[in-house]
């Protein structure tokens, strides 16, 4: 456990020369990646048969996929064109479109998926099924993992599990499914029928802002629902906030705040910095409350995954994704008049001492890593064979890691509120 003191002085956080550099476009780290030997998937390095031994009994799933268009989907992982295929789990066969997903994934060896099923004919209730590679994690597991500490603060978060991919019929690696906020989502989180907006801007102005005429926001949110519908109530709701001089009124009136302090203090636990203009979803429970909520999404970065690369750092402060302490790609309008609105914060503070206490401890964390790292074993190995990456280390050790981190941002967040309630 740290017994440092709480680092929000970080040169790292207050060098904004580096703050910007995070890698979304990596260009030099793309062709470092081309020097570990990336190979077609049909020409599998050190192939696992599709049978290999396996001592544990996750789902398996299967892509066929002709030469032709598997190669023309390598030749442009950037394109969000569909490509035929075959997908087979339970020993149904589903026709579906296959496209890569992802910004800064779409340069790595192993690269997430995107499985589109027909209309009628959907897996399992899911439209669609999301595939991300944990290609860089060395425990394999913390998107796996914070989407469960999300769950368990009362946040209606995407399920997801641990799966084994073939294509072709040969071993191609390990995925965490993530489920997509849909219909089934939706329904299954008591929020039928709820607008659902994807941060998804370019320019990375995603953060709440407002953007100005309808057209704006269109180009810098994605609508997953209510399609046939304009975009008038997420406009409406951003120019509220900007314009707001009451604050608690605003938020009492336009946000379900039970759900933002839940999502604020899961974020603060898993550490989640990558959220503040992208990686998240504004939801307008349309039906019911007619308030806005918001559901995380893309959790790869947290449990002390660092915007420079390593994965240890458990100190970043609570007041970061503010207009005081931007995050590396920026900050979040909503976030900041929360947390600078000393009865918002007080509240967001008892919150999140009291997950700290009951849900984010050894006694819940520990048990679940351990039957994880039990049951992945094999198929790790098997995935770090397939797509070796000399940067992720050893898996127990990785394991191990995260063990690490839930202690020592145990340990910093609770001397973050005793500080925060002194001012």
């Amino acid at each position: 456990m740290s017994n440092q003191a709480p680092r929000e002085s970080n040169d790292r956080l207050n060098a904004p020369s580096e703050l910007v550099h995070a890698p979304r476009s990596p260009i030099l780290f793309g062709f470092a990646l081309a020097l570990v030997g990336v190979l077609s998937p049909l020409a599998v390095r050190a192939a696992a048969p599709a049978n290999a031994t396996r001592t544990n009994s996750l789902p398996l799933y299967e892509l066929k996929i002709s030469p032709t268009e598997w190669t023309k989907l390598q030749r442009n992982p950037g394109s969000d064109e569909r490509h035929p295929a075959t997908f087979i789990a339970g020993g149904k066969e589903y026709s579906v479109g296959v496209r890569y997903r992802g910004d800064w994934a779409r340069t790595w060896p192993k690269k997430p998926l995107k499985i589109f099923f027909e209309k009628g004919k959907e897996f399992e209730g899911n439209e669609v099924l999301n595939l991300n590679s944990c290609w860089r994690d060395p425990a394999f597991v913390r998107e796996h993992l914070a989407y469960h500490v999300y769950a368990a603060c009362g946040v209606p978060s995407s399920r997801t599990r641990m799966v084994r991919l073939h294509l072709n019929g040969q071993f191609y690696g390990l995925f965490v499914e993530v489920e997509q906020p849909e219909k089934g989502f939706l329904k299954r989180t008591n929020l039928k029928g709820a607008a659902v907006y994807k941060a998804n801007s370019p320019a990375q102005r995603s953060d709440a802002r407002d953007l100005g005429n309808e057209s704006s926001f269109r180009a810098h949110w994605e609508k997953e629902t209510r399609q046939a519908e304009d975009y008038r109530d997420l406009q409406t709701f951003c120019r509220a906030l900007a314009t707001a001089t009451n604050v608690n009124e605003f938020f009492t009136t336009h946000v379900d705040l039970d759900e933002y302090i839940n999502y604020q203090a899961a974020t603060a636990l898993v550490q989640n910095w990558d959220c503040f203009n992208k990686n998240h979803f504004m939801l307008r429970d349309t039906l019911g409350s007619k308030k806005w909520l918001m559901v995380p999404w893309d959790l790869d970065r947290t449990f002390g995954d660092h915007w420079h690369g390593h994965f240890d750092e458990a100190q970043l402060p609570l007041r970061i994704g503010t207009s005081a302490l931007p995050g590396p790609t920026g900050w979040n309008r909503l976030y900041d008049k929360f947390f600078n609105e000393p009865a918002l914060r007080a509240r967001f503070l008892d919150r999140l001492e009291t997950v700290l206490q009951k849900e984010f401890t050894r006694e819940k964390l520990f048990p679940i890593l351990d039957q994880w790292e039990s049951e992945l074993r094999a198929d790790v190995a098997l995935d770090r064979r397939r797509w070796p990456n000399r940067g992720a280390g050893n898996f127990h050790q990785g394991i191990e890691e995260l063990k690490r981190y839930i202690d020592e941002r145990r340990a910093y967040l609770l001397r973050e509120i005793k500080a925060q309630r002194g001012k």
